[in-house]
């Protein structure tokens, strides 16, 4: 692993004023500050080696921040162009057509969402059918229905039809997510949870990133892997609220030409926001949920006009589902449908003071197992990307885990004989499939949690009677789920993990309302079914720390304010239980990820850590008017995304940087592709050509598809001057030296910011802050005391 640090290449620029062959004559003349610059970044790169060996040595695996992610560009280049565009008679028209726009485009993402989710939901449904009415079905019809002795045999071709469906499906999601769009894999929260932060995630909201995550949540649900399709159905909608926005598709190639003002990280930021709620709106029925989600998880940046419009979105996504899904069952016209995640309704709505300690219960123990499981996950995860990185490796991990899973569930049905009459348990059913080897009249327990998807597993253990699980199922059960979701979540395969955690929680909890039915007999009204509900809660809350959105999206999705405050009782335990070991699932993905995301807080006991030390003090700078070759070497040697202007770089004679100007603005790098791409030139008493009206269109995702080559400049061309002024955004935000981290944090954090410029008391520039330089400052809690510590950049 190589380190960054914080090398960049800074060269004198030519004078404006000067002839241009004398001015070349002058920078050729330049050695000695070019021979400094070379002695000082060599000087530079044997301490970061040095101390990269000494990070080496640590035995925590979070102790650095990736230099691939940068930052999305928020601010608004409020430059010359801006202005005159704000005078001109038709800029009244734009804007009111830019606000309708918006709510039209909210409503396209709301239908497009529901579509997706319909179109999942449809997928499993199928899947379901051919796996369970065609193969099972048929395979156990073979088997007769004698003793279990006798059929044991048979059992075992079952079995093998079961696991090899489940992998033919589990194939195709691995190829999908290997192959096709590695991002696709997990749920996908995370990454959209760091998109809304700020951080430019690569392909994250790409089209095929979208078709690789629905078809491939389907195979992954339906090939019975302990993974849920709600999780990813917010990564769907991110990406169909980026992709509608846009009006056009990196990946075919099309571009419809609508929507162009929309074309800029901060118009894309806000409708993914709306596109992540309506996602929640689809999979669990739940419009205000899915608005408290990406106000609680996603976005960074908040306003009243948003919130509307994702209301809006995740209202007409909810609806779009129900329509859809009522037609598909046979009852058009019935919007009251529940989503992808049918909770179903609770009759027991009673529940007594007295029982309020017991939640508080479920609560701690929820934080304790999502502790545990949370450690563990990041644990295995660091297994994975040491020693299974191939891509053979990966798929073979993914069919293997199928099989286990598959495995796992007949022996436990084999191992438990937990035989109920149907006719006790109203939501059981008579199938074959469900009778495995129990007498007529009746079906095996057992069997109904494996052998149905995890939605309808959790509907079962929510309102089945109080005997209709056996004490030894829900413990056996409870515990392999938990392994399993384990071991599933982090394979390279699209998978969610909130229906999974659900359903463990629901199985102990259901075995703790047993429990308490035991030492309480003679108490009447305690249903082991709100007991499932509130270890649902506590389960899921305790593995991702979430409290007022989920605890709507529980009301939501039941259909019931009843249990609203025990559920946020339960969630308020888990988070205070769980933050006192780790951190959330998603949170400690983001930092095995190495993405520098900035939290809501800044680091404690930080300070005295200011600006001069946060900083990057080799900066590369522009002045206002500059050579086209000079900037056709900046762009090729470097990889920044922007370069501040000033109004002259001068050698220091004191130190080994150059002595950089006043701070002018600041230009981002896609911009000056777009200068060099029009050939917006001026010679020596000529004006400059006429700037495309898609100048606000050009963003990072551009000038990364295309080279200095593809731009066809001649030499005639790199010797003509470029005027910065007019382009540049003229009043960036900056600090003075002695600035402190926390302001500087809130910042970045308020503002969305992609760069804070650093000036002394004359406005010159002195350093530039990215968001990795603030981000690689973390909190950390040793012997019950705050620390703040320094991660490094790392290349790789």
């Amino acid at each position: 692993m190589t380190s960054r640090g914080r090398v960049r290449t800074s060269s004198n620029s030519l004078d404006p004023n000067e002839d241009p062959v004398s001015g070349l004559e002058r920078v050729m003349s330049n050695s000695n500050l070019e021979q400094m610059a070379r002695q000082r970044r060599r000087h530079e790169e044997e301490l970061l080696f040095s101390r990269q060996i000494e990070e080496s040595d640590r035995t925590d695996s979070h102790e650095a921040l990736s230099a691939r992610y940068e930052s999305l560009n928020y601010e608004v280049s409020e430059n010359r162009l801006y202005r005159d565009a704000e005078k001109k008679p038709s800029h009244q028209l734009t804007l009111w057509r830019i606000s309708r726009n918006r709510w039209f485009v909210c409503f396209l993402i709301g239908v497009f969402t529901g579509l997706v989710a319909a179109f999942i939901d449809i997928m499993v449904h199928y899947s379901k059918d051919i796996k369970f009415n065609w193969i099972l079905k048929y395979l156990i019809s073979k088997c007769g229905e004698e003793q279990r002795g006798t059929t044991a045999g048979c059992m075992w071709t079952v079995m093998i039809a079961w696991i090899g469906y489940n992998c033919v499906l589990v194939t195709i999601a691995a190829i999908l997510v290997i192959y096709v769009a590695p991002i696709a894999g997990g749920s996908g929260i995370p990454q959209i949870k760091c998109y809304l932060n700020g951080i430019a995630i690569p392909e994250v909201v790409r089209l095929k990133t979208l078709v690789s995550k629905a078809i491939g949540v389907a195979c992954s649900v339906g090939g019975g892997l302990c993974a849920g399709k709600e999780g990813p159905m917010i990564h769907s909608g991110a990406a169909v609220g980026a992709g509608v926005s846009q009006g056009k598709s990196y990946s075919l190639g099309i571009d419809f030409g609508v929507f162009r003002e929309f074309r800029n990280d901060r118009e894309r930021r806000d409708f993914v926001s709306a596109g992540a709620a309506a996602g929640v709106a689809a999979a669990f029925g739940a419009p205000i949920g899915g608005v408290l989600f990406s106000l609680e998880e996603g976005a960074s940046f908040w306003n009243q006009n948003l919130t509307w419009r994702m209301f809006f979105s995740a209202m007409i996504s909810s609806f779009t589902v129900n329509w859809i899904l009522s037609w598909f069952n046979g009852r058009s016209g019935w919007l009251s449908w529940t989503g992808l995640a049918n909770f179903g309704i609770f009759e027991n709505k009673d529940y007594n003071i007295w029982e309020i300690p017991l939640f508080l219960l479920i609560g701690v123990i929820g934080g304790c197992l999502g502790a545990l499981f949370n450690y563990l996950n990041t644990r295995l995860t660091e297994f994975r990307k040491k020693y299974v990185s191939s891509k053979f490796g990966r798929l073979f991990e993914c069919l293997l885990v199928a099989a286990v899973s598959g495995f796992l569930a007949f022996l436990t049905i084999f191992a438990i004989d937990d035989c109920q009459p149907i006719g006790a348990n109203p939501t059981a059913t008579s199938t074959q499939i469900n009778q495995m080897w129990c007498k007529k009249g009746e079906y095996s327990a057992v069997a109904s949690l494996f052998f149905q998807n995890p939605e309808e597993s959790v509907k079962s253990l929510f309102h089945s009677p109080i005997n209709s699980f056996g004490v030894m199922t829900l413990v056996i059960f409870g515990i392999e789920y938990f392994l399993l979701t384990l071991w599933t979540f982090g394979i390279s395969v699209p998978s969610g993990v909130f229906i999974p955690a659900i359903l463990t929680g629901a199985a102990w909890g259901r075995l703790f309302g047993i429990l308490v039915e035991r030492l309480f007999p003679s108490v009447t009204g305690i249903d082991p079914g709100k007991y499932a509900l509130a270890g649902a809660a506590a389960q899921l809350g305790g593995v991702v720390r979430m409290t007022i959105s989920l605890t709507a999206i529980i009301m939501e999705a039941t259909k019931d304010i009843t249990f609203g405050l025990p559920i946020m009782l339960v969630l308020m335990v888990t988070k205070w239980v769980g933050d006192m070991f780790n951190e959330g699932l998603y949170d400690s993905h983001i930092d095995l990820a190495e993405v520098p995301i900035l939290g809501w807080n800044p680091p404690k006991m930080s300070r005295n850590i200011l600006a001069d030390r946060v900083m990057r003090k080799d900066v590369v700078a522009l002045e206002r008017r500059e050579r086209v070759s000079r900037i056709v070497e900046i762009l090729r040697s470097t990889l920044h995304h922007g370069f501040p202007v000033v109004d002259r770089i001068e050698e220091s004679p004191y130190e080994s940087l150059p002595d950089y100007g006043r701070l002018k603005g600041y230009i981002l790098r896609s911009q000056l592709f777009k200068l060099l791409e029009n050939r917006i030139f001026e010679e020596e008493g000529t004006s400059s050509n006429a700037l495309p009206n898609d100048f606000y269109e050009c963003q990072d995702d551009d000038d990364q598809m295309k080279s200095l080559n593809d731009l066809g400049l001649t030499q005639y061309d790199e010797s003509c001057w470029l005027d910065i002024e007019p382009y540049m955004h003229p009043h960036p935000h900056r600090v003075p030296l002695n600035t402190s981290l926390p302001f500087i944090f809130r910042l970045f954090r308020g503002l969305g910011l992609r760069y804070l410029f650093v000036v002394n008391d004359d406005n010159h520039l002195r350093g530039v802050i990215t968001r990795k330089d603030v981000a690689r400052f973390r909190e950390r809690r040793r012997n019950h005391e705050y620390h703040v510590d320094e991660l490094y950049i790392s290349e790789s």
